[in-house]
């Protein structure tokens, strides 16, 4: 025998001692926040010690290539001075007049050296006093005279000097080697400091994503520990899992009829979902309803006394005892309000007819709210999306669609009318002297003609069109399977909207519009928005506050023009 759950039960279980999750979500965004925080400047800190530990290694490697070319000069010119004249050398010899070249970049990349070593002179006067003085000798050793040349070396400390040379960058390449590991130990501290942080960001989410998930399933587990049903904890255990892969609200409301199908079998439901737009509850999907009930498309936020209380509440049969507004005598009714964070996501309807219904709907409450609770986190997450999604293809402050949006519709759109020998009109929309408006009445109310004259817009529109905001003060209206005329006297439409704004804010509105179709002004994308844009132009230069469409093709055999369509292309001509 089934065991089925009662809310005494179900309310018996006490509730979970925690902090509050205003305070637990503003605790755990301030922890992030500073972690990300820490990690940045970690990050930032790291590279700056790897760029300059980078420079230091490229200071030493010139210092190293400055040593190593002084090096093979002198090895040149003490070979030829005192050892065999057996012609070898040659790649030295190179090295000495690659010294001469490079004398001075050597001089610079040598100057700290010299520098760090307390040579008063500096690098240039060693180089210059080391390059004359073998300079004189290879001209001696070349004059057969290599005893002078010899004497020449040991007079002017040639030896001394290079060897000098040679021992002071060395101090100085050592210097950089300790500096190298300070680097290295500090960018080291600096990478186990980003990873530990990241690591502490990674639990500190783990952690809020576990309390999200335990209060989202608190009722649940609760209804888990008070009944003996696995089957029934397993089935609200699935719904949930089933409800993340939920990409919109169809698989949503096919999950909960599945799901109360088989808990609540022979009792009917309805889930209402919150519609922002209309502030009102709209029927979203129902099962197991009596073919002669009808259920209200939309409840009102103020006819619902479980929305006003937020919290369950039931409706009799005979219509006797406090009874929602929207609710017709004849079913016994229980509604389960679905909010979120203070935000309303819903309304779960559960209906039993027949003598015991009454008592019927009482014992599926417990799983009613089990229901409640996984759809309105599916619900809180569809939203979440849309949100997202509005935010990436939407301008922030029209609500019209942005102008990424509207290049990837209108070839879209483009696409289809040409394959399928379709027709596609574009109005080119202006605000006449906005920047006068934002002048002479300020920003604030620029921003407010711009929402109003968006709303204007997609009053006016049919659902398949598409109104986008093409850049500040111009948008653009995409009406596919519309042909010229038709969109003409769409843009006069909406431009006795517009120019009806003006006196509302002590602003005079209005705007300039260019109309563009395909195929009778235009052949493809960039010529449907060009010329458009040219028609948008015209009005601006006839006076504004006017209609102007693109001149026909040449060539076009569309039939007759339509007479009044024909006078705004005389009157746009003119």
């Amino acid at each position: 025998m089934q065991t089925v759950l009662t809310p005494e039960r179900a309310d018996a279980v006490p509730p979970a001692r925690s902090l509050g999750p205003q305070f637990r979500l503003i605790l755990q965004g301030g922890l992030v926040l500073a972690m990300l925080a820490a990690v940045l400047a970690s990050f930032i800190f790291t590279n700056t010690q790897r760029r300059t530990l980078i420079d230091l290694r490229e200071g030493g490697r010139q210092v190293r290539i400055a040593q190593e070319a002084v090096a093979d000069a002198a090895a040149h010119v003490f070979h030829r001075a005192f050892g065999p004249d057996d012609g070898s050398g040659s790649l030295q010899a190179r090295a000495l007049e690659t010294l001469r070249v490079r004398k001075q970049e050597y001089a610079a990349v040598l100057a700290p050296v010299l520098e760090a070593a307390g040579d008063a002179d500096g690098a240039t006067v060693l180089l210059d006093r080391l390059d004359s003085t073998w300079r004189e000798a290879i001209d001696l050793i070349q004059a057969g005279r290599r005893g002078e040349a010899q004497a020449l070396l040991a007079q002017r400390r040639a030896t001394i000097a290079s060897d000098g040379l040679h021992a002071a960058t060395d101090a100085f390449l050592a210097q950089l080697n300790g500096q190298f590991t300070a680097y290295e130990n500090r960018i080291e501290a600096g990478t186990l400091s980003v990873m530990g942080f990241q690591v502490l960001i990674g639990v500190l989410m783990l952690l809020a994503v576990l309390s999200a998930a335990r209060e989202a399933q608190g009722r649940a587990a609760a209804i888990a520990e008070a009944t003996s049903s696995r089957r029934q904890v397993k089935r609200l255990f699935d719904m949930t899992d089933m409800l993340q892969s939920a990409a919109n609200h169809l698989d949503a409301n096919a999950v909960l009829r599945a799901t109360a199908g088989e808990l609540i079998p022979g009792l009917g439901g309805a889930l209402y979902v919150f519609n922002n737009s209309r502030d009102r509850l709209t029927l979203s999907t129902s099962w197991d309803i009596p073919a002669e009930r009808s259920l209200p498309a939309m409840i009102g936020l103020d006819q619902c006394w479980a929305l006003k209380r937020g919290k369950p509440h039931r409706n009799g049969a005979a219509g006797l005892g406090l009874c929602c507004e929207h609710h017709v005598p004849g079913s016994t009714l229980v509604e389960i309000p679905m909010i979120a964070r203070g935000e309303i996501l819903g309304l779960l309807q559960i209906f039993a007819d027949g003598p015991e219904a009454e008592a019927r709907v009482t014992a599926a409450s417990p799983l009613g709210l089990a229901m409640a609770d996984a759809m309105s986190l599916a619900l809180s997450n569809l939203s979440l999306r849309e949100k997202l999604r509005n935010q990436a293809l939407r301008d922030p402050l029209t609500g019209l669609y942005n102008r990424r949006y509207m290049e990837d519709s209108l070839d879209r759109f483009v696409r289809l009318a040409e394959r399928e020998n379709r027709r596609l009109a574009v109005i080119m929309i202006d605000l006449d002297h906005f920047k006068r408006l934002n002048d002479e009445h300020g920003h604030a109310t620029g921003d407010a003609v711009l929402r109003e004259a968006a709303g204007a817009i997609v009053g006016a529109l049919r659902e398949t069109d598409v109104a986008c905001r093409y850049g500040g003060e111009e948008m653009i209206v995409l009406m596919p399977d519309c042909d010229l005329e038709n969109a003409a006297d769409k843009a006069e439409v909406i431009r006795q909207r517009i120019e009806a704004l003006s006196g509302q804010r002590g602003a005079t509105v209005s705007a300039s519009f260019g109309v563009s179709s395909i195929p009778a002004t235009a052949s493809g994308t960039t010529d449907l928005v060009r010329s458009a844009d040219a028609a948008l132009y015209k009005a601006k230069q006839a006076g504004r506050n006017r209609v102007d469409i693109a001149p026909l093709r040449s060539g076009r055999k569309d039939g007759p023009v339509a007479p009044r369509l024909q006078a705004v292309m005389l009157d746009a001509a003119e």
